[in-house]
């Protein structure tokens, strides 16, 4: 597949834009041995400076689409390389900062330790590079000090008592703080335990800012100042997310003065609804509401001398009485379902199945289509107004109290804890104040729902309810928070289309209400009709039979497996996985690394140990081994899929995601679980061929791809492997691979 659907207009490079990109592409190619730019590669540098040659300007009119480019690079394309050379010249040239985000920490790291040095030592363009991470992956010195004593021990405190090699820890990082070390968790030369860091890290909610001691050395502060001034920032799609919520232009430079490539693009959507999904434990949240007069009336007292407001007792009690309303309304329609009508207020329908899973230690309800009863929701805006006046006084006194700034080591140790309690309180408020703000609104009659639920846990006779909310589709909030606004944009990885079309995707993403966009889909620069075989066995039981299916299963594996190579079998469920692998004979269970019993990195290293000796070795995995693992030459000469990995809709966002498109008269197998099963399939396949000399075969066991109607579909979404029925395996494609390495510095 190699297409493209663009604008009509054509590029706006200048001329000494292209020569700079001809240029630094000829030093790219004297610089490392044996780089040629294939096709595909030039193809995506012209596709990328064309998008970013349309950037915009803070004050120009709304876009039209000209300036956003979704681009699919199939492996081996060189797509890291293509849209650095290119977002580099144009960066410069057009006075704009390249935000290359990513989805994986791996992929950060190949940007910020390979692929940009090698661009920086071929470039005659002078640039710098920093990589943004989230403030909570940098220390706080002044929680440091405190712990280790060397401010005021008298204040130190600790979740529970520290253990003698968390007390030596602590004690190195200071001695190294500032000496080698800026305080990056992940630049520490050993693991640092979860709760020891969450003791010391860099915080908003505590955090004093230019007030406090140690801003100058403060190596959050210091980075963002760095930040500030590079003309490249690799950073994460969570932190793209986090920035653009507060704003933008608050942890990243602006969008409008951004030119952003998301790479491993296809995560985005799925990243923005996990995003801006809300959460509130009632029962838990009354303990601390009613702790904020008496924290604001300290903040009074240490604020002497400054005119101050009463503590907000009458907001308080709004707000618990909302709380304790929310509370009862559930206790007392929990056992049983709704009452007829009640579920979706007084004009849905008068349907009743809200409740499911109701029963034992922990039951669900969810909202139809969203919708809750107009009581509930009244109460729940009451409880938003009153959470919002407190959240703006809370951080009203935090601001007074950062500007204070004691002189004796006592007071700045209750100065610093008072902080930290209204930082506390301030994000708690802040995610009442979401969602309660969320039960609380009507959604718009056309646009789509906001899944609505409700998880009640019961321990000690008691029962506490966890309500949540999230938006079940992802385009609106891209649309008006990012595309709209950012300079220009790139999104590229290597299964973005699925079905023959990208329509899935920019949908999801929002970027189908552009309609000058580009969409291009890069042929792959492999042979894969030559390299790759794909086998569906004639198999007698059907997937939707999961005994008879795992039965089939294991009876098939040990004829299907070479016991001398590196084979992946991939699978949709964790249950069929470890029933598979319990049920083979024992000399395959012995060479069986199952997912989950180890850590990834740890597995992978056995797998190729193994595999060099010659020994064979199988790795069993679930939907997070479809992609990201790079399994050159003889490490992976057969992917054997168990069957199509649709998804069930389960959970309350895609149940609800469910209803929204059947109301709109369509269908969610074909809409939504089609085209993602198609995604998975292309990811899972592309497991094998990762380079030139590689070769091998893709089985899948479903009888499905040839009896349903949407089988000849899914088969065509699939690399364009050469096609075979045969069940056993073949020894040249199953086999002989090529050397481990495999691939060539093309793969920059």
């Amino acid at each position: 597949m190699g297409d493209t659907v663009s604008s009509p207009d054509a590029s706006l490079l200048r001329d000494e834009e292209k020569e700079s990109i001809r240029d630094l592409l000829r030093r790219l190619s004297e610089a490392l041995p044996g780089f040629a730019p294939r096709e595909g590669q030039r193809r995506m540098i012209a596709e990328v400076a064309r998008a970013f040659s349309h950037c915009r300007n803070e004050d120009d009119p709304p876009t039209t689409g000209r300036n956003l480019l979704a681009i699919q690079g199939p492996t081996g394309t060189g797509k890291t390389m293509a849209y650095l050379l290119a977002g580099l010249v144009l960066a410069k040239s057009r006075k704009k900062t390249l935000v290359v985000s990513t989805a994986t920490v791996s992929l950060q790291e190949q940007l910020v330790s390979k692929d940009l040095p090698i661009l920086a030592r071929a470039s005659e363009i002078p640039f710098s590079f920093e990589l943004a991470k989230g403030r909570g992956r940098y220390l706080c010195e002044r929680n440091l000090l405190s712990l280790t004593g060397s401010r005021f021990p008298e204040e130190a405190s600790w979740k529970r008592p520290p253990s003698p090699e968390e007390i030596r820890m602590l004690d190195r990082m200071k001695e190294r703080f500032g000496k080698g070390w800026d305080g990056d968790r992940d630049r520490w030369e050993t693991p640092v335990p979860d709760f020891l860091w969450s003791s010391i890290a860099n915080q908003s909610s505590s955090c004093t800012g230019k007030h406090c001691d140690q801003y100058s050395g403060c190596g959050f502060f210091l980075r963002r100042e760095a930040l500030s001034r590079a003309h490249i920032v690799v950073a994460n799609h969570d932190l793209v997310l986090s920035d653009l919520s507060l704003g933008g232009g608050v942890l990243l430079p602006k969008p409008e003065e951004s030119l952003y490539v998301f790479d491993e693009g296809h995560h985005l959507p799925g990243k923005s609804l996990s995003h801006f999904r809300a959460e509130l434990e009632i029962e838990g949240a009354l303990s601390w509401v009613e702790r904020i007069p008496a924290v604001i009336a300290q903040t009074a007292r240490t604020n002497a001398g400054k005119e101050g407001k009463p503590p907000p007792a009458e907001e308080t009690d709004s707000l618990s009485e909302a709380l304790q309303a929310l509370s009862r309304w559930f206790e007392s329609r929990w056992e049983g379902t709704f009452r007829k009508g009640e579920a979706d207020g007084p004009d849905a329908g008068g349907r009743g199945e809200t409740l499911f899973g109701a029963g034992g230690e922990r039951s669900s309800w969810r909202f139809p289509d969203g919708r809750i009863p107009d009581e509930l929701s009244e109460i729940a805006r009451l409880g938003e107004a009153a959470s919002k006046t407190l959240l703006d006084r809370v951080r009203e006194e935090k601001d007074r109290l950062s500007e204070d700034v004691p002189e004796k080591n006592a007071e700045r140790g209750s100065r610093d804890r008072l902080m930290m309690d209204l930082g506390n309180l301030s994000d708690r408020l802040s995610g009442a104040n979401q969602l309660l703000g969320l039960f609380g609104s009507r959604d718009p009659a056309e646009g789509p729902p906001v899944a609505r639920w409700v998880i009640a846990r019961r321990q000690g006779g008691m029962r506490d309810h966890l309500l949540e909310a999230s938006p079940v589709w992802a385009g609106g909030l891209l649309e008006r928070m990012l595309w709209g606004r950012v300079s220009a944009a790139v999104v590229t990885s290597a299964t973005l289309a699925t079905l023959g079309s990208f329509s899935s995707f920019a949908s999801r993403a929002g970027l189908s209400s552009f309609p000058d966009a580009t969409y291009t889909a890069l042929a792959s620069p492999f042979r894969l009709e030559r390299q790759g075989v794909l086998r569906i066995p004639p198999l007698t039981s059907n997937p939707s039979d999961p005994l008879a299916h795992t039965d089939e299963v294991v009876q098939l594996l040990p004829d299907l497996l070479d016991p001398a190579g590196g084979s992946l079998v991939l699978f949709a469920s964790r249950r069929q996985m470890e029933e598979v692998h319990r049920r083979l004979p024992r000399d395959w269970k012995d060479r069986i690394l199952l997912q989950g019993e180890r850590p990834r990195s740890e597995i992978l290293e056995l797998h190729a140990r193994r595999v060099a000796a010659g020994r064979g070795s199988v790795l069993f995995g679930l939907a997070s081994f479809s992609e990201g693992l790079d399994l050159k030459g003889d490490l992976c000469t057969h992917v054997i899929i168990a069957k199509i990995p649709f998804s069930v809709p389960t959970d309350p966002v895609e149940e609800t995601l469910a209803e929204w498109i059947k109301s709109r008269g369509g269908d969610p197998f074909r809409e939504i679980s089609l085209p993602d099963a198609g995604l998975r399939l292309i990811q899972a396949a592309g497991r094998l061929i990762r380079s030139e000399s590689d070769s091998g075969t893709v089985t899948i066991l479903d009888r499905r791809l040839t009896e349903k109607s949407y089988g000849p579909l899914l088969i065509r979404t699939l690399p364009p492997f050469r096609r075979e029925s045969s069940v056993s395996p073949s020894p040249e494609s199953s086999r002989r691979k090529g050397p481990r390495q495999g691939g060539s510095s093309n793969d920059q």
